[in-house]
């Protein structure tokens, strides 16, 4: 991939952010949007100012191909984007560097206005509206739907409920109809989120137990493997990290489930002015090198 075009140095004033139901139930509800992080993945690194480890997606266009394929439900929320430059470094971004002029009219315009942050968390105190597309009921995402126009009315932000998927688009409200209009869609009884039936592998946790734990003795199995890796194989590669960029890349969005020892991870390097993973690697390679 070529280089990422910088367009200008602000968000233009309305921007938009396409989420899956799911997703969009759980920010109304807790009041932000949670933050992909850039460590480990170095098309987004470069990119990044210093110091601000996270960023939130917005798009200037309302019809973009970010959004092309929504299949039976989808939200879209319309932010300010002069309350995200205020208080954010944003950017806007050619990500494809113009190659729909170029598709056969297979894409269309996208450019990306890019919201960097210190913190991987930003409020929901910029959204101006919310549109909501349902147009077939589901055990799953009827309930959510549900909780979505029930959190915006409770956070007094404008909500859109469509059963027509080209008005959504198109942010008709015209079109729009009233959640009783469409209760049979929305119908359905609110269900527990997924539970694995099996513990899920947290592949950085052993990461941070060789950043905060002093001593071999309180080192679980897979950190004593891990640092004796580290000290034995990874210092001879001083230009490498040794997996930790792919781990921390893995982890970058929030729906994984690394993605909270992600942040720890990031929040340490930054306290400790740590640039990259390789430096971190290099880092714990000379603390743990005592131990041998």
């Amino acid at each position: 991939m070529r280089a990422i075009q910088f367009i200008t140095e602000a968000a233009t004033s309305i921007v938009y952010h396409y989420s899956g139901v799911s997703a969009a139930a759980k920010i109304l509800t807790t009041g932000v949007f949670q933050l992909s992080s850039i460590t480990g993945n170095k098309s987004e690194e470069q990119y990044a100012p210093p110091g601000y480890p996270y960023f939130f997606s917005t798009t200037r266009s309302r019809v973009g191909d970010y959004h092309r394929y929504t299949g039976s439900s989808a939200v879209m929320f319309v932010l300010n984007g002069d309350w995200l430059n205020q208080r954010y470094k944003t950017k806007p971004v050619d990500y494809w560097e113009r190659s729909w002029q170029h598709s056969g009219g297979t894409r269309s315009s996208e450019s990306e206005d890019r919201v960097f942050s210190k913190t991987p968390e930003i409020s929901i105190d910029g959204v101006v509206a919310v549109h909501v597309l349902i147009n077939e009921q589901s055990e799953y995402r009827s309930p959510e739907v549900r909780t979505i126009l029930i959190a915006a009315k409770k956070r007094k932000i404008a909500a859109f409920l469509y059963t027509n998927e080209a008005a959504w688009r198109l942010q008709d409200t015209r079109k729009a109809v009233s959640p009783a209009a469409a209760a049979a869609l929305l119908k359905g009884q609110q269900t527990k989120g997924y539970t694995p039936s099996r513990p899920v592998t947290q592949y950085l946790e052993p990461w941070l137990e060789l950043i905060y734990k002093n001593n071999k003795s309180e080192l679980t199995p897979r950190a004593e493997k891990l640092r004796y890796d580290l000290v034995y194989y990874g210092s001879r590669y001083p230009d490498q990290d040794s997996g930790l960029g792919a781990d921390m890349s893995n982890a970058r969005k929030p729906n994984t489930t690394d993605y909270p020892t992600a942040v720890k991870i990031n929040n340490y390097m930054r306290k400790n002015k740590i640039p990259n993973t390789v430096a971190l690697k290099t880092a714990l390679v000379a603390k743990w090198d005592n131990f041998k």
